[in-house]
Parts: C-alpha cells; structure tokens; sequence
C-alpha cells in the first residue's frame, strides 16, 4: 500500500513538473519529447472502427458432437388472458 502510494506521489510531482511546448528542440537531458502534427478535424478522437466489429445479434449456437447442431433462443407468446408466456428453447438438429 505504501509503495504504491509513493508511485502515485511520483507519478503527480512528475505530471506537475510537465510544461506543453510546441517546439520539437532536442534539449540536453532526461527528459523525452514527443512532438508531431495529427491530422484530421478532431486529433485527439479515436478513429471509428471497421463494419465488421459492429453490433451484432448475439446467437447462441455450437455443434455439439460432428452432425449434430444445436442453438439456444427464448420466445415469447402472448395468452388470451393477456399474460405473457416467456420461454428458454433448446434446438438439437441433425441431417438425415
């Protein structure tokens, strides 16, 4: 605990000591400089991520044995009476 809390106290006297700078100047000593333009209208925003890492329908479904297919859904059916009747289904499906 107090190790970690001397980390934390370096880690804030060090981030407080930081000063911006728009200058790429090599400088003599410890300390390292990251600099460079980033393109776009927003710089700092993360790109968007491709289509196929999308929000998909989630389905659970495996083969369970070679032939043999089976997936889990949930239906719902609605009663005369106005109830709602929900519903854990289980598909086994082999060829024939």
């Amino acid at each position: 605990m107090i190790g970690s809390l001397a980390v934390l106290q370096a880690a804030a006297a060090a981030a407080s000591q930081a000063v911006p700078t728009n200058s790429c100047d090599r400088t003599p000593g410890p300390d390292i400089v990251v600099c460079g333009p980033r393109p776009g209208e927003s710089p700092y925003r993360l790109p968007r991520l491709p289509e196929k890492y999308g929000r998909k329908p989630i389905r659970a479904e495996t083969d369970v044995i070679p032939g043999v297919h089976t997936r889990a859904h949930v239906q719902s059916d609605r009663m005369p009476d106005g109830n709602v009747s929900k519903a854990l289904m289980v598909t086994f499906s082999l060829p024939f």
